[in-house]
């Protein structure tokens, strides 16, 4: 897939800052803002992708990527087309991990309501011992650094989301993937400008309504004269 040419500069930038604040000691927080419609998914998958492959990078990763609702279904199936050829990272959910674990370059895709539920059977105890908590022991185990993806944070709120995933994972690096993003105190930041998405056409400036036809707008209302034929 092509990306255009914002899209490109911006992965450029993500990946610089990402391998930046890898290289400092504790837990970091980066904040990726992105007008919605400009392509985020597509962004960080390319993102991704160049970090697992970068030499600089010396950390063995893992990857967690959590979406409100059911939009981690719709994220997963969109990295799991990207990385089709590449084979780059692995997509799974949490029925698809072997050994219990999330291993090198795998992302383990989960809905975030989910995770906040005391009583879900991803966070229970079972005579499995196939839960989210012995799963992050057993990755971790064996050298591996975790980076948490919360994507479409704007849905909730940062103490309630954020802090609660974070103190439960302890990753590395968090990033908040948002057009509108509510992480409070980020160690970095990296903002896509609109214009930049409008020039490139992922986003309109305007909508013609019925063209050749005459449209005014009355009492907070369209009339056209389409209604009268």
């Amino acid at each position: 897939m092509q990306l255009k040419t914002y899209q490109e500069n911006t992965v450029d930038e993500l990946l610089g800052k990402a391998k930046k604040l890898l290289k400092y000691s504790g837990e970091k927080k980066l904040v990726f803002k992105s007008p919605t419609g400009s392509g985020k998914t597509i962004m960080m998958a390319e993102f991704l992708k160049q970090l697992v492959d970068d030499r600089d990078v010396r950390e063995s990763l893992s990857f967690i990527w959590t979406a409100p609702r059911k939009l981690h279904i719709q994220s997963r199936d969109k990295l799991e087309r990207y990385f089709e050829d590449s084979r780059a990272l692995k997509c799974s959910f949490f029925e698809d991990l072997d050994d219990r674990r999330i291993d090198e370059n795998e992302i383990l895709f989960f809905n975030w309501e989910s995770i906040n539920k005391a009583d879900n059977v991803y966070i229970r105890d079972n005579e499995q011992d196939f839960n989210l908590t012995s799963v992050l022991e057993r990755t971790k185990e064996e050298g591996r650094e975790l980076i948490l993806i919360i994507d479409e944070a704007h849905h909730h709120a940062d103490s309630d989301i954020s802090q609660g995933l974070r103190s439960m994972m302890s990753p590395i690096l968090t990033i908040e993937v948002s057009a509108t993003p509510k992480m409070k105190d980020p160690d970095d930041m990296l903002s896509v400008d609109l214009e930049d998405v409008k020039k490139e056409g992922m986003i309109k400036k305007a909508v013609i309504l019925n063209d050749q036809f005459i449209n005014l707008l009355k009492e907070g209302k369209i009339k056209t004269q389409l209604s009268g034929s």
